[in-house]
């Protein structure tokens, strides 16, 4: 009928499963033929039944062939069928909106230069979660995996989330943390519960643009707080808070996006006696301050939850598939939370959170965290020299992490330079889509990991200089 080959790197379940398919593709195997029977078909290739039944069973999986009750294996019958319209959405503009830059960066076309996006390099992640862990999980090492996740997320890895919050010296137990979809369901949920339409909320600007997006999506008037290189502008922040009354400060304390900057001690204080005489929740993403060189202070820190709502995820760096955030909180709001997580998804993963606890347990995440910081370090020099070569300009402090904040020279079209690096499979992030008074005109997000490349530097070169 056909040969297998015991030398190739494809397993004999596939190749079976792969001739029998161009069989009936090719017309050699007609609709409603009979199949061998899986003793006959074992014989005839030289392979277990073993293996035959399990080539048989992903031919029934795909629709390709159909099992008929005593009778055997048969090619499936199709009738006459329209062929549907494709409905899949086109690539988007990267310039238009906020939206359309975050679909780009994670459409995964492996022939873009991500210089805008927010994720690190996939072979730097797989560091953190190799295979081993999958294998581990699967052999029963942590059973609560293959089971239903509590509305509040695994104790063990609340737990280990409490002790590493203590490392960082925020008094928090498990009972103080749920866990989240990342971080995005995070503020989902927070803004769920703490604001009404019309609400006013102040944001970081620039600061993170899907975020705007979403409280956007809640009604809330989105009222924005300068940020400077040791935190918000505190004058602005303090008027903001006597004209708004404001419910609640959406801000990031370390490795701010897309700055790159973190608030001193004493302007972490004063944004407290803020929350304090006003009455305002801050809500503190710190998705990145894992990456911060040092004993870097949070708000947290500070104010012990009692203001605070403290928000991180292992996304960004155990890898985007895996949606793991969670919340910090006082008691009362959690509950709050669990409640809203139940109505929206019932739960969590256990798979997944048992795969970031796994990591957690395992040493891994540590060593990874302390790999990444170090690599982000030379990249960024690297490609800070290389954006300066082209034509970029950046204030003088270099900042940490994982972003550079580019300025390009005055009277360039930012919108068009965008759209231009798309056409030659670049992706830039412009600053106004992070800024939700529409300034940063002649600002780009630029992200470390990915913006040495010889082809970006080459385009901007060429680019900035015909503007000029």
């Amino acid at each position: 009928m056909f040969e297998l080959s015991r030398e190739s790197s494809v397993p004999l379940v596939d190749q079976i499963a792969e001739r029998i398919t161009k069989l009936i593709q090719h017309g050699q195997l007609s609709a409603g033929a009979r199949l061998p029977s899986i003793r006959k078909l074992a014989r005839l290739v030289g392979a277990s039944p073993f293996t035959v039944v399990d080539a048989y069973d992903r031919l029934v999986a795909r629709g390709i062939i159909e099992s008929r009750a005593g009778r055997g294996f048969f090619v499936t019958r199709r009738g006459p069928t329209m062929p549907l319209p494709c409905l899949e959405a086109p690539v988007p503009d990267p310039g238009s909106d906020a939206l359309a830059l975050a679909r780009l960066t994670m459409s995964g076309l492996s022939e873009l230069i991500p210089a805008g996006s927010g994720f690190l390099p996939e072979n730097w992640l797989l560091e953190a979660a190799p295979g081993i862990v999958l294998t581990r999980l699967a052999r029963g090492r942590r059973p609560q995996a293959w089971q239903q996740a509590p509305p509040q997320g695994l104790l063990e890895l609340r737990e280990q989330i409490a002790g590493r919050l203590a490392q960082c010296g925020i008094a928090a137990s498990a009972a103080h943390i749920i866990t989240t979809f990342g971080a995005s369901q995070a503020f989902d949920l927070i803004a769920r519960i703490l604001l009404t339409a019309g609400d006013a909320v102040l944001v970081d600007d620039p600061g993170y643009f899907v975020l705007f997006e979403q409280l956007r999506a809640h009604h809330a008037r989105l009222i924005p707080i300068p940020r400077r290189a040791d935190g918000p502008d505190l004058e602005a922040l303090e008027a903001a808070c006597r004209l708004h009354r404001p419910r609640a400060f959406f801000t990031q304390t370390l490795l701010h996006n897309p700055t790159g900057t973190s608030a001193e001690p004493a302007n972490c204080h004063r944004v407290l006696s803020l929350a304090e005489q006003f009455g305002f929740a801050v809500i503190e993403d710190d998705v990145y301050g894992d990456l911060y060189e040092g004993s870097g202070v949070r708000l947290a820190q500070i104010d012990g939850l009692r203001h605070v709502i403290f928000v991180g995820s292992y996304t960004k760096l155990i890898g985007p598939a895996l949606r793991v955030g969670f919340v910090a909180a006082h008691s009362d709001l959690i509950a709050q939370l669990v409640e809203r997580k139940v109505l929206s998804v019932l739960s969590g993963s256990s798979l997944l959170e048992s795969f970031v606890s796994e990591v957690l347990d395992s040493g891994r995440y540590r060593r990874h965290v302390d790999q990444v910081r170090a690599r982000l370090a030379r990249m960024r020099r690297d490609a800070r020299a290389a954006l300066e070569s082209a034509g970029i300009m950046f204030d003088a402090g270099m900042g940490e992490g994982m972003f550079l904040w580019g300025r390009v020279p005055d009277g360039t079209a930012v919108d068009e330079l965008v759209r231009s690096a798309r056409e030659k499979s670049i992706i830039l992030a412009k600053g106004s889509l992070f800024s939700p008074s529409q300034g940063c005109a002649q600002w780009l997000r630029f992200n470390a990991a990915h913006s040495a490349a010889p082809p970006l530097v080459r385009f901007l070169s060429q680019a900035l200089a015909k503007a000029a």
